[in-house]
């Protein structure tokens, strides 16, 4: 069986799903480097739209839709991967599964920033964002 990779990126309201909610979600497909999905979402609570990104001069924060009415087509699309990345993977997931998308136990899930981290830490070079200059290692010990 072939992978299929999925890249989430999420915009959330708070750092958890109980005191934050979804308000944008980007699915890219890495293999055929094309976007799948991409929306911002109607926040269903209050204190959400202090959150929520304008997205451009003209646009009417309120017709956007809630998230709820895309669950469905966002499950269609989750089900084909086999793995899902992102900087915040574990974290998407946990606000998906909340919002009541379900994702299936099988799928796997690599964070970016934990790949990142582990990098670090065991002293191999982990590339930056400063064009093309080369990475060092970074001394251990």
């Amino acid at each position: 069986m072939s992978e299929r990779v999925l890249w989430l990126r999420l915009c959330v309201t708070g750092p958890t799903p109980e005191c934050g909610e979804i308000v944008g979600l980007r699915i890219v497909d890495r293999q055929a480097r094309r976007m799948v999905f991409d929306a911002f979402f109607h926040p269903v609570r209050e204190d959400g739209w202090k959150s929520v990104p304008a997205g451009g001069v003209n646009v009417d924060l309120s017709s956007r839709l809630p998230l709820s009415i895309y669950v469905d087509g966002i499950e269609r699309i989750l089900s084909g991967a086999t793995l899902l990345r992102g900087e915040h993977v574990e974290r998407d997931i946990r606000f998906l599964r909340a919002a009541g998308v379900r994702i299936e136990d099988q799928v796997v899930a690599r964070s970016v920033m934990v790949k990142r981290h582990k990098r670090l830490a065991s002293g191999i070079a982990v590339p930056t964002r400063t064009g093309n200059r080369a990475c060092r290692p970074i001394p251990v010990g």
